[in-house]
């Protein structure tokens, strides 16, 4: 039987300059030998220190990896921003405000109607709505092409009108789902039913 010409095995019988019949030998008499033949004088032990100091700190690092986003993800006892389906921000909605209300349909057919009643303009309109689930912030319900007035300040007597995306987060505000319209401001959309 013929060899590759890359092998390392000559036709003598000897395999990288040692003898076959003694690595038969080493093999089975001497096990150690056997190692050290191998690895070319490293011992499988020494050898295996480093890898054994890598898997160990890698596995390390991801438990506490691990214990850390347990730990600074929120139960769904406390409030906060939720993940959310599409049929649970399905319902009616209402925003009270210094100089009015805000009353918000989301439907389950993928489209919302907002309804504003303040002193100033009474505002009708309709669109449609869609929801991102973010990893770790929880989900958007964004309306598409909303109504957006200007929340009214001391300074700012007649608020301004504009169309565009409204992105809400999902919230539970006491067990029910709230959207933030501000959450700095502390202005959300409260479930009525």
């Amino acid at each position: 039987m013929s060899q590759p010409a890359d092998s390392a095995q000559n036709p003598d019988g000897e395999w990288n300059g040692v003898p076959a019949t003694a690595i038969v030998r080493a093999v089975l008499h001497r096990p150690k030998a056997l190692q050290l033949f191998c690895y070319r004088g490293e011992t499988m032990l020494r050898l295996m220190r480093p890898k054994t100091a890598v898997v160990v700190t890698l596995e390390g690092v991801l438990l506490g990896a691990s214990l850390t986003l347990a730990g600074c993800s929120g139960g769904s006892e406390e409030e906060g921003r939720i993940r959310a389906t599409p049929a649970q921000v399905v319902g009616v909605y209402e925003l009270k405000l210094d100089k009015g209300t805000e009353r918000l349909e989301i439907k389950a057919d993928g489209t919302y109607a907002q309804d504003t009643v303040s002193q100033t303009r009474p505002v009708h309109h309709t669109g449609q709505w869609q929801i991102q689930n973010h990893f770790f912030d929880g989900s958007e319900v964004i309306l598409l092409d909303a109504a957006i007035t200007d929340l009214a300040t001391p300074l700012g007597e007649n608020p301004r009108l504009g169309f565009g995306e409204l992105p809400m987060y999902a919230h539970d505000r006491s067990g029910k789902v709230a959207l933030a319209r501000n959450e700095v401001a502390d202005w959300y959309y409260e479930r009525t039913h």
